[in-house]
């Protein structure tokens, strides 16, 4: 019995690892160049990822960290939701939010050679693209420390969009749904009703 509860809790969180978000891969690419972002897992040269664009489903807020980047150029990253909010190449871990009150592509770009833009969702400039590093991943240390329920990258000056690494500047992102899934107060709900349950059997085993 315990174990069924805590498998009720753990499928109602685990529901929400990448809540209200997707990425909408419109093609793949292949590493050409060594993957430098030391604060997350070494990829080899010749591992491939997807292009394309991260989107949501719901409302709620959403949050890029800066992870860092390895790069000749000075890049930057823009969220342009509301007032537009600008991160640039330090310090590590500096966060831009803002609140998502529509559906479809997150408004944000990056900026590679100055006005050499890749627009989520949009036009990306000759060369450049966006790229889905990874799901649920965790940066262990230092200033970005936490979990990421996704990592996007952003490859500024390859020759071609499908080949590069990456790393050119890294952001993790978090989605926090504005209302929760009515599934996921069910599966509360149900988990705590079992727990009350077992409680009762006990105390009736015991008089």
């Amino acid at each position: 019995m315990k174990r069924g509860i805590l498998a009720v809790a753990l499928l109602a969180f685990s529901s929400l690892a990448n809540a209200g978000l997707s990425f909408n891969q419109l093609s793949t690419a292949t590493r050409t160049e060594a993957f430098n972002v030391n604060t997350l897992p070494f990829y080899a040269v010749g591992t491939s990822l997807g292009l394309g664009a991260l989107e949501t489903n719901e409302t709620g807020t959403i949050t890029f960290t800066y992870l860092g980047q390895e790069s000749g150029y000075n890049n930057k990253f823009y969220l342009t939701i509301g007032a537009t909010q600008m991160l640039t190449e330090n310090p590590i871990g500096t966060q831009a939010s803002a609140f998502v009150d529509t559906t479809g592509a997150v408004s944000f770009k990056f900026e590679g050679n100055t006005g050499k833009f890749a627009i989520n969702g949009g036009t990306w400039a000759s060369g450049t693209s966006i790229g889905l590093i990874g799901t649920n991943m965790t940066v262990s240390s230092g200033l970005a420390a936490g979990n990421y329920q996704y990592v996007i990258g952003y490859n500024d000056s390859a020759g071609a969009s499908t080949l590069g690494d990456w790393d050119d500047y890294v952001v993790g992102v978090n989605f926090t749904p504005a209302v929760p899934e009515p599934e996921i107060y069910a599966m509360m709900g149900l988990g705590l009703g079992l727990m009350g349950w077992v409680g009762r059997r006990r105390k009736q085993q015991a008089a």
